[in-house]
Order: C-alpha cells, then structure tokens, then sequence
C-alpha cells in the first residue's frame, strides 16, 4: 500500500488506530503526507551539540516543548556543557563540588547574571 493509499483508507486507518492507538495512528498519518520530524530522530549526544549554540532563554523555551527535550535541557550532561562552555578556568574543586552538587546548581551559583536568572523562571 502507497502513502496515498493508505491517507485515502478509512477503514485502514481505524484499523490501525484501533490496534497501536489513536498517537501512533496520528503519527503516521503525519508520515504518510511527509510531516517528518528530523529532531526526534536525532541522537542526544548531536542534540546537546546543538543546545551548546542555543541562548539559555532558547533552552528554556525548547524544554517546554516536548518530554524529551525537557528531559535533556535539565539533565546533568546539558549543565556539565554549560558549565564548561562558560568557565575558562574549571578549578578541580569547583568540578568536584559540581560533581557533588549538580552541574546545574553550580552554574547558578557562579553564573548568576540576568539572563541566567530569566532561564531559571522560565524553565525547569
């Protein structure tokens, strides 16, 4: 069965949502009329690289958008980046208080400008 044909079955298309749900039904009807969603299938190692470009206020935003990207705009690998990223000097007991503490709690201790306090109301 083409695309077409199956965006033209009703009865496939019940079928279909009947069996893997109404989400997946929706997903691959999305598919079907070439609605593809090259983020989702992009690994979280090339994401992060990507997130390293991005303003903080962008990554607050983009956290809301989906579970994933929440999941990966507040996980420790995202603060570790930032934090390196930002910090010529990473000291070896600023890396061990963060590696105790959390990545993201030390960006907000030593990072704390207006614009990092706008991603701390924004996002998560």
């Amino acid at each position: 069965m083409t695309h077409d044909d199956f965006l033209h079955d009703a009865r496939m298309q019940q079928q279909v949502g009947v069996v893997f749900g109404q989400q997946i039904l929706q997903y691959t009807q999305a598919l079907c009329q070439g609605n593809f969603d090259y983020l989702e299938r992009l690994p979280n190692d090339l994401l992060l690289q990507i997130l390293a470009f991005l303003e903080l206020k962008d990554v607050a935003q983009l956290a809301q958008t989906t579970k994933r990207f929440h999941k990966l705009c507040n996980s420790p690998e995202f603060w570790e980046q930032t934090v390196r990223g930002r910090c010529d000097e990473l000291t070896p007991d600023m890396e061990a208080l963060a590696n105790a503490m959390g990545w993201r709690k030390i960006f907000f201790a030593f990072f704390n400008t207006k614009e990092h306090q706008q991603y701390a109301q924004g996002g998560s």
